[in-house]
């Protein structure tokens, strides 16, 4: 029996297939176009997607700073691995800023931005000139002006590219454009979580009136962000903002809202997980977190599947450097309702992918812009 010639799969079959893969995994979409040149053909508009720009659950483990050669990223859900070369592009290029799969750059000459996809080897130019629309004339005017305080990137399914800042503010843009769209984040309330991209939405829970808030993204954005409250999360203590700690974390599909009591000495009390169901608008409270492990940072949090991977303890949360100047790391185990403690100086040359994945949340020192490029 003659082996098959898999190169003449019907066409709607192989974008089919393919749309398969790179909605769980970006990196199979790149080898099923590495098979041969009628399947590539066959995938150029699925190539063209937002979520093969921006793939998920893809992290970066290295610094790119230190080790440009040998990038390492690993996928949250489903473990695979790979390493990427920065270097060829440093020649033309300066890294800004590692921005959880991607890589700001500026160019040496022009001095025009691009962002870095490494699965997919593409640059795509940003523009430097922003457009304010609100009514703060000390709104900023260059991109450049706002790096410093860039602490990452959504893109969503219409192929809008979102900047978030650790102030409380947004810029958006669409490839080929000329410049930004700024607006400051009005969500109602003076404190609330860190914002969470989850379907071409953004999440947040405000502290003052427990609402989870929520700003659609899904066509096109309009000039002005349009806050909507989806419902009250009553459940939540009535005092907030002084002591409690609140986090949205996306695990594999499912809203996780994790909520703590803090105190000054690193040490926390009274920690829940809550299950948040946007359709129906309800919440539930859950102990269980499905054979996955949180980690959350001052800026970053996701979540990883913990199946086949006993490094990693199950329904455990790894609470990292959460309080300024502090390095160190609390880990809650749900089911024991047992807190560890772990000193973080010796990850900065980790060893064991736990060391890892609490160095991606002690990445301030990776995002330095060089004197030469101020």
């Amino acid at each position: 029996m003659r082996n098959p010639d898999w190169s003449t799969l019907p066409t709607d079959l192989v974008v089919r297939i393919s749309s398969l893969l790179i909605a769980d995994d970006a990196s199979d979409f790149v080898r099923l176009r590495a098979v041969c040149r009628p399947w590539r053909s066959s995938t150029v508009e699925t190539k063209s997607r937002a979520d093969c720009f921006c793939p998920r659950n893809w992290i970066m483990l290295s610094d790119p700073n230190s080790s440009p050669s040998d990038v390492c990223f690993f996928n949250t859900s489903t473990h695979k691995s790979f390493s990427f070369d920065l270097t060829p592009y440093l020649d033309t290029y300066s890294l800004l800023r590692s921005l959880d799969y991607l890589f700001l750059l500026k160019h040496k000459i022009t001095q025009g931005f691009a962002l870095l996809n490494p699965l997919m080897k593409s640059i795509t130019p940003l523009p430097s000139k922003i457009e304010p629309n609100c009514a703060n004339v000390n709104a900023p005017k260059r991109l450049e002006d706002l790096i410093v305080y860039l602490s990452g990137v959504f893109v969503t399914s219409s192929f809008t590219i979102v900047l978030r800042f650790i102030l409380d503010f947004l810029v958006w843009t669409k490839p080929g454009d000329q410049s930004w769209v700024y607006d400051e984040l009005n969500l109602g309330s003076y404190s609330y979580s860190k914002l969470l991209f989850y379907k071409d939405r953004l999440l947040a829970v405000t502290y003052d009136d427990k609402r989870l808030v929520q700003i659609d993204l899904a066509n096109e954005i309009p000039n002005q962000l349009q806050v909507e409250v989806v419902f009250v999360i009553d459940e939540l203590p009535p005092t907030l903002r002084k002591e409690w700690y609140l986090d949205l974390v996306d695990c594999d599909g499912e809203i996780i809202l994790v909520t703590f009591k803090t105190y000054p000495h690193r040490c926390c009390e009274s920690l829940e997980t809550y299950k948040l169901d946007l359709n129906e608008k309800t919440y539930v409270r859950s102990p269980n977190l499905d054979n996955h492990s949180i980690f959350l940072g001052i800026y970053r949090t996701f979540s990883i599947s913990c199946e086949d991977l006993p490094q990693v303890p199950t329904n455990s949360i790894y609470l990292c450097a959460l309080y300024w100047g502090d390095s160190d790391t609390e880990c809650y185990n749900l089911k024991t309702k047992h807190m560890t403690y772990q000193y973080c100086e010796p990850f900065l040359n980790p060893s064991s992918l736990v060391e890892k994945l609490i160095k991606c949340y002690l990445r301030s020192y990776w995002n330095i812009v060089s004197e030469d490029d101020e």
